[in-house]
């Protein structure tokens, strides 16, 4: 490949790399790293002609015992946040595992999904036999008591992911102890919070747009309300009305059948256009630091 390296030293390389078909190619180049590392930690090879899902978050709810700010997910910006519907839920969960072959992370979160009273019918429907890692992400300000939970979170190998804030410093250790005895794995996650901007319109050029799309690092599909979005922002400024999402950046997976999905979903996943819900986030475009997480 030594001609390939002497490419790379040309005047023309150079300026190739400040076009945005550069910006496809090192996406694309990304993507697909992601998928191989998927299939590689399934230590199944034969998934490499499947559809393979990196992440995909299940929202269940979005009444939070939290109000923080920064919140990613735009919980605080929920006038009336509600449980959403168990048989909902449970059917899009259905329709999604039918349609992808593996997931290497599959989410449940809200809100605060220990608030939902069906969460045990919900994770009953988790497609854990075709997911390396199933995750309930929590603030750890309810401790569960309920041992049927338990018992579904065992059989279906549920991690259980602590989000460490000032204000749970008792219940999360409370939390801990409860999980180490019911025999339910957990952990900590204490990474700083992303600052994604407030929702609202940028009004950025087309070729900012573009860049910040090609330039932007989530790769969680998020599962809201039976439609599948290409991130949880999207879903989230959709779902509250800052803005519509357009023809193809999400699937309505209970609408569909098992094929058109797939055939959406693997076109979802590998979309070359932004999002309308870029114009209203910060991610992608270098004006996003980190900031204190939760309350």
């Amino acid at each position: 490949m030594k001609w390939i390296d002497r490419f790379k030293q040309t005047k023309f390389a150079a300026l190739l790399k400040k076009t945005l078909l550069y910006d496809v190619y090192k996406r694309d180049q990304k993507r697909r790293g992601r998928r191989e590392r998927a299939i590689r930690l399934s230590g199944n090879e034969s998934l490499a002609k499947g559809l393979v899902m990196d992440k995909v978050d299940v929202v269940i709810t979005t009444k939070c015992n939290l109000l923080c700010d920064g919140c990613s997910h735009l919980m605080p910006y929920y006038k009336k946040p509600s449980h959403l519907d168990k048989d909902r839920v449970i059917a899009s969960i259905g329709k999604l595992a039918e349609a992808a072959d593996w997931f290497d992370h599959f989410n449940i979160l809200g809100g605060e999904p220990f608030l939902h009273p069906d969460l045990k019918y919900i994770m009953e429907a988790i497609p854990a036999e075709k997911s390396r890692l199933v995750q309930v992400l929590t603030n750890a300000l309810i401790i569960p008591k309920d041992p049927e939970l338990f018992d579904v979170m065992r059989r279906k190998g549920v991690h259980v992911v602590i989000s460490p804030y000032p204000s749970n410093e008792k219940t999360r250790e409370q939390l801990v102890a409860v999980l180490e005895r019911e025999h339910v794995a957990w952990n900590y996650y204490d990474r700083p919070w992303t600052d994604y901007g407030e929702p609202r319109d940028y009004h950025r050029s087309q070729r900012e747009w573009k860049h910040q799309f090609f330039q932007c690092d989530e790769v969680c599909k998020n599962l809201l309300d039976g439609k599948l979005y290409y991130c949880f922002r999207c879903a989230h400024i959709s779902d509250l009305g800052f803005c519509k999402h357009r023809k193809g950046e999400a699937v309505d997976l209970l609408k569909n059948t098992t094929a058109r999905n797939r055939r959406e979903i693997r076109r979802l996943m590998w979309r070359h256009k932004p999002l309308a819900a870029c114009q209203y986030c910060l991610m992608g475009t270098g004006q996003n630091g980190s900031i204190p997480r939760g309350k």
